[in-house]
């Protein structure tokens, strides 16, 4: 057996071990939605699947309303996407294809959100929903989505990659910006 043959078995071994123990949890969810109320209490846990799924499946269907649970996640998700997409993409072909004061400056300010970790921003995200009186609305979950940075700066890479020449023919053609945005 070659060194490069003995590498490439550990390196299998190790990621075999890291995708069963990565599964795990998702397996034992799924056996765990097959057993009794109190099967899946008892100690040691089972890892064989009961016959209870489609009981249990009807019963959280019943008492949760999942229908509903799953037409909130994809109306948000779906208008989340749409919009920052539409907005990432207004605001990257600003930056590259006009020039203003600060322009540098701006951006800059924007990239910078980013660092922000998460919990910095709960709380002020929370009173300004609760100033807006948006608690407990859609809007709550949507707008601060809407302005993210990661889609400004991949469509802005992405536009400094067209080449300068497209938008001056689409001038030259008599386009106006928006035209060949």
């Amino acid at each position: 057996m070659t060194r490069k043959t003995r590498h490439e078995i550990f390196i299998h071994a190790i990621l075999i071990i890291l995708v069963i123990v990565l599964a795990f949890p998702v397996f034992f969810a799924l056996v765990t939605s097959t057993l009794s109320f109190q099967e899946s209490y008892e100690y040691p846990p089972k890892l064989i699947p009961g016959d209870q799924f489609t009981n249990n499946l009807k019963e959280a269907w019943d008492r949760v309303n999942i229908g509903r649970l799953f037409f909130n996640s994809t109306l948000i998700s779906v208008v989340v996407a749409i919009v920052k997409t539409i907005l990432a993409l207004l605001a990257a072909f600003a930056y590259t294809h006009f020039k203003f004061h600060g322009q540098g400056l701006l951006f800059s300010l924007c990239m910078i959100t980013q660092m922000l970790p998460l919990p910095v921003r709960i709380i002020p995200t929370y009173q300004l929903m609760a100033t807006f009186n948006w608690i407990n609305s859609y809007y709550a979950l949507m707008v601060p989505f809407f302005a993210s940075t990661t889609g400004l700066l991949l469509f802005r890479q992405f536009y400094l990659t067209v080449p300068e020449d497209l938008p001056d023919a689409a001038r030259v053609d008599g386009a106006s910006p928006m035209r060949y945005f």
